[in-house]
């Protein structure tokens, strides 16, 4: 049920049950709010220091009253202070509290070098709260990792966000809220306030029906329609997280918020745009490559021999493609089709399997026996590490593309050479051959726009399991 005043627009609007019914609801989810809200994790952080100063250490009363003391009074603060869709998984309790004791303890070694086993032990009493809240959040981060979440919006924008986290592993998408235009002549999108508070009011029923902790809202008219801002207040009264989305199609950009003068903008500035970011991709990049090539030289030499015994023509296939900022370089691959492929390639052109620009087919008959078995394994790809060490490429990245490919990109595409193309990427192992055009160009952007050390790592890590399974790969 939802409480309001409904003389004026979602004034006063909360959610809120009321009424017997509503409270034996309630209480029957009152184990799925306790987990939700962390409150085992504050709980057990108290329990444990409890028994370390009373029980474990055997604490003089007045230190251990002070433990106890001091951690239920950090926890009961920590608790009030995060709005209820936080407290199960944040990290900042333990963090805060771990400052505020290396600052004390700090200024306990100046006034007092010669620190007592007591104050020790009181000490360890102390951060066997924040241990375990830290491990409870993260416990709670795998538990509740689907975040039960309503969309509002304009109906395109909507759909096209429930459908792009359909697959996704952290967001529960409950229910959709959305509009469309009050009549055929009208522009899309555009609605009525009165038709937006109607939307509004829907949105805090289904909130209240289905238990939902998060509501996005994508939607440019969020910051200026007055049914919407009082949406948000709505929510943030009843501690349901309210987020706006900043709606850029398929521009998948890092956005951090910035105040301008009195406003607050998005500032689109990629993370690891600066020269020491560079340079330490590139020096791992070479070394790691360098590294592979020792370690893979007796399976290249003897993979270079059956190629050369099973059909007439070079190992290596040597072909033009667009490097960084449409840089053309020689990229070297296992040879894996007849030597004549390039000249049969227009009588397939009709076959084309392939979107976009690319050129795909599945059954290609130019690719030899051998060269099949090569391309399923991945293999044909190894003597890319050395366009690796040349610096041509990278470890991770875009996909090398062909300067007849590169020659039909858009600007919004052109984005993906921005930085080197990569041995393997996002797209390699989200799908490879088997992800449609569009999405492999917003995984490539998505990379473009984010990419780091760390998430080069992680990519090489499900390269691995990519090659293994064989996904996508033809």
């Amino acid at each position: 049920m939802i409480a309001m005043d409904v003389s004026t627009p979602l004034r006063g609007a909360r959610v809120a049950r009321v009424g017997h019914t509503a409270r034996r609801r309630s209480i029957r989810h009152l184990p799925t709010t306790v987990l939700r809200q962390g409150v085992l994790g504050y709980v057990g952080a108290l329990a444990a220091a409890y028994v370390l100063a009373y029980r474990h250490f055997a604490l003089p009363d007045r230190w251990a009253a002070g433990v106890v003391a001091l951690v239920g009074a950090w926890l009961a603060y920590s608790f009030a202070a995060l709005p209820a869709y936080e407290r199960a998984r944040s990290f900042k309790p333990a963090i805060r509290l771990v400052e505020v004791l290396g600052v004390a303890s700090l200024g306990w070694l100046l006034v007092d070098a010669e620190t007592t086993e007591v104050m020790r032990h009181a000490t360890v009493a102390t951060l066997i709260a924040p241990a375990l809240l830290a491990a409870s959040a993260a416990v709670h981060r795998q538990l509740l990792r689907r975040t039960p979440t309503i969309l509002v919006g304009q109906t395109e924008s909507v759909r096209r966000l429930e459908s792009r986290w359909a697959r996704r592993k952290d967001i529960d998408v409950l229910a959709t809220c959305s509009w469309r235009s009050p009549h055929e002549n009208a522009p899309v999108g555009a609605v009525s306030d009165d038709g937006l508070t109607d939307v509004a009011r829907e949105v805090l029923e289904v909130v209240a029906r289905r238990r939902a902790t998060s509501v996005v809202i994508a939607s440019g008219r969020a910051f200026t329609t007055p049914a919407l801002r009082h949406l948000a207040w709505a929510l943030q009264r009843a501690e349901v997280e309210c987020l706006v989305v900043a709606d850029m199609s398929d521009h998948v950009e890092l956005l951090r918020p910035r105040r301008v003068g009195d406003q607050i903008a998005l500032s689109l500035r990629a993370p690891n745009d600066h020269l020491m970011s560079l340079a330490a991709k590139s020096v791992f990049d070479r070394v790691a490559a360098a590294v592979a090539l020792l370690l893979l030289s007796p399976l290249l030499v003897v993979v270079a021999l059956l190629i050369r015994l099973g059909t007439r023509g070079p190992a290596i296939f040597r072909q033009q493609r667009s490097g960084r900022d449409g840089e053309p370089f020689t990229m070297y691959k296992f040879r894996t089709m007849v030597v004549d492929a390039e000249d049969r390639l227009e009588m397939l052109r009709a076959r084309n399997q392939g979107a976009g620009p690319l050129f795909k087919l599945v059954d290609d008959p130019r690719i030899t026996r051998f060269g099949r078995f090569l391309r399923r394994t991945s293999i044909d790809e190894i003597p890319q590490l050395f366009n690796i060490v040349k610096g041509d490429m990278s470890l991770v990245g875009p996909r090398p593309a062909l300067p007849a490919e590169t020659s039909q990109y858009s600007e919004w595409v052109w984005r993906r050479l921005h930085v080197k193309p990569g041995l393997t990427g996002l797209w390699q192992v989200s799908g490879r051959s088997s992800l449609p055009w569009e999405e492999a160009i917003r995984m490539d952007l998505q990379y473009v726009n984010n990419w780091n050390l760390r998430l080069d790592l992680a990519i090489l890590a499900r390269t691995v399991r990519a090659v293994m399974s064989r996904d996508g790969a033809h």
